[in-house]
């Protein structure tokens, strides 16, 4: 997990045309996320997807991994969703929010859930809300204290620690997110193990040859520094 940047003024322009607003005025007036496939479109329209792969840098929001879209229909280990970070099932009036929407594999966002506990007082639906409909979640953030990390929000990296590729963390916060998403699935160990493994085989050769090994570390540096490689928090 790292943080990302969400500028919440260039919002979609699916997320603010009538046919969405008609879905969450049905929603907030019913006091319930409606599940049915019109309402599930409002919210994974191309505009909003491109958006949210542009921010990502095409992986996802909790584990890192380079994901690729396809239907909803073919949803595997490496696939995109939209994750909604205050679940809709209970935050309805959240469904179409620019701030609550994450770019997630399918297997992050199926382990995730609804799993949302919080540690202060739970927020509901209160009038004004469509002033600031999209910019909501910091506010909220305060209000409520939720376990759950926001990849939009903080930065976590000194929190993390890595074994042998598998993540995990002191903080009891970061340890809910990782246990909720399953971070430290095997699938995830192996690959961060491999980048581990390489970096290791590289310091001995340059050892061996007693050669310098600056140059690989800055290599390290750029790899972190670039944005698009996986797995930032483990480089980093």
């Amino acid at each position: 997990m790292i943080k990302v940047s969400k500028n919440l003024e260039d919002i979609p322009n699916s997320l603010i045309d009538r046919k969405t607003e008609t879905r969450r005025n049905t929603c907030i007036r019913d006091n319930k996320y409606h599940q049915k496939k019109d309402f599930h479109q409002r919210y994974k329209q191309r505009d909003i997807k491109e958006s949210l792969q542009s921010i990502y840098n095409k992986k996802c929001a909790f584990c890192e991994q380079k994901i690729t879209e396809c239907t909803d229909n073919n949803l595997g280990e490496y696939s995109s969703t939209i994750e909604h970070y205050r679940p809709k099932s209970k935050y309805y009036w959240l469904a179409y929010s620019w701030d609550n929407l994450l770019w997630c594999c399918h297997r992050c966002n199926q382990n995730k859930s609804n799993n949302f506990e919080i540690l202060a007082n739970e927020v509901s639906y209160e009038e004004g809300f469509k002033d600031n409909i999209h910019s909501y979640t910091q506010k909220y953030q305060e209000l409520e204290e939720p376990k759950m990390i926001h990849p939009e929000i903080e930065s976590i990296l000194e929190k993390l620690s890595f074994d042998n590729g598998i993540i995990a963390s002191k903080d009891e916060r970061v340890k809910y997110t990782i246990n909720n998403c399953e971070l430290d699935r095997d699938s995830l160990n192996e690959k961060r193990q491999t980048i581990i493994d390489d970096f290791r085989e590289s310091i001995i050769d340059k050892k061996l040859k007693n050669e310098s090994i600056k140059l690989l570390l800055k290599t390290l540096l750029n790899e972190f520094k670039n944005k698009n490689n996986e797995f930032l928090a483990l480089r980093y």
